[in-house]
């Protein structure tokens, strides 16, 4: 509606003097009426982990008669914009969908453009590290970096060394990212942790593969947005989005606006009952079809797995193998957290060309 166009151009004329020197983690200025919308969503559930498909920027290019990198410009600005609504509202978890390992496939001037706007947006950042670690803001990168050129490594590994330790809010940028890459990531780290004898097979559950995927021990989405209309969710966030209320938006990622993005979370609000009793029942039914510590202490005293009549399983045996197994997959978690950062040290070590 029109009300809505004006409304995105004036919150981006306000914005733009902030997100014009980077800055993504700075408060914007609201009217009375945005602070009073605010105040009253407050008072009802407000997720914890927002996840965006920021989608649309080439067609909003093409329909304000722009360039596509000017687009891209106003995109990632955007973020910086979200990023406030989030903060302001409580959400302490957001993930945001920056670069897939399938556009890759697009062209190379396209690809140049996308690098060289990453690698001056996560500049800037390094140049706001100060305020970033006095909010306790985590910056965790989620993807294959390896696949980009050396310089954007450096610096996405430099980022999220040096926020790494902070808590108090979480943005997952995922950059060369598919949630097929994702998992299949995950099953490799389990393979090669059951090989080696960190791991045994019947050590390998739902939390433990949860946690070897880039997400890690972060809490699930609780929604999920997709701008531009587009109602599919292209390999992104398959096993966290699980759950989540999936809302999509009809308006180029550049127009999201601070309306469109209460409407979004009233939409949560009165989904979120019905999402909360699916999970608990969910839950429930975890609870009853696995029986992964009595099977493992069945074959441990050698029961048949056919018959276990005659298999008395003893309380105490069966807690100090719960213990064992908790010992052997926080190890495991543990070493797998320190691979991810000496991984990262190596990479913000890369040697560039004429350096």
């Amino acid at each position: 509606p029109p009300s809505f166009k004006l409304s995105y151009y004036n919150e981006y004329k306000s914005y733009l003097s902030m997100t014009e020197s980077g800055a993504w983690f700075k408060r914007a200025e609201y009217s009375w009426f945005q602070r009073f919308v605010i105040r009253c969503i407050k008072a009802g559930t407000v997720p914890r982990h927002l996840s965006f498909i920021m989608d649309g920027n080439r067609r909003f290019a093409k329909n304000s008669n722009i360039t596509r990198l000017d687009s891209y410009k106003q995109g990632f600005n955007k973020i910086g914009e979200v990023l406030d609504y989030c903060e302001v509202l409580g959400v302490t978890t957001v993930s945001v969908y920056a670069f897939s390992i399938e556009n890759f496939k697009r062209s190379e001037e396209e690809k140049n453009e996308l690098f060289s706007l990453m690698t001056e947006k996560i500049g800037y950042l390094m140049k706001e590290l100060d305020q970033i670690n006095e909010k306790g803001i985590r910056i965790h990168i989620m993807g294959n970096i390896s696949l980009f050129p050396p310089q954007l490594q450096q610096l996405l590994a430099k980022i999220e060394l040096a926020t790494m330790e902070n808590t108090n809010f979480c943005l997952n940028l995922c950059l060369s990212y598919t949630s097929r890459e994702e998992m299949t990531n995950s099953v490799k780290c389990l393979t090669e942790g059951v090989l080696s004898g960190s791991l045994e097979i019947l050590d390998i559950n739902e939390d433990v593969f949860n946690r070897c995927l880039y997400s890690e021990d972060q809490p699930p989405v609780d929604m999920l947005l997709r701008t531009s209309g587009e109602v599919r969710l292209s390999d992104y966030m398959m096993w966290q989005a699980n759950f989540s209320v999936l809302k999509f938006i009809k308006v180029m990622w550049p127009e999201f606006g601070f309306w469109h993005f209460i409407g979004a979370i009233l939409e949560y609000q009165r989904q979120e009952y019905f999402t909360r009793v699916y999970q608990s029942k969910y839950k429930m039914f975890c609870k009853k079809v696995t029986s992964s510590e009595n099977e493992a202490i069945s074959h441990m005293k050698g029961c048949s797995q056919l018959d276990h009549s005659n298999c008395s399983i003893d309380q105490s045996e069966a807690e100090e193998y719960t213990c064992e197994r908790n010992r052997r997959t926080n190890a495991f978690l543990s070493e797998l957290k320190n691979r991810r950062r000496q991984f990262l040290i190596e990479k913000s070590k890369i040697t560039l060309e004429g350096s």
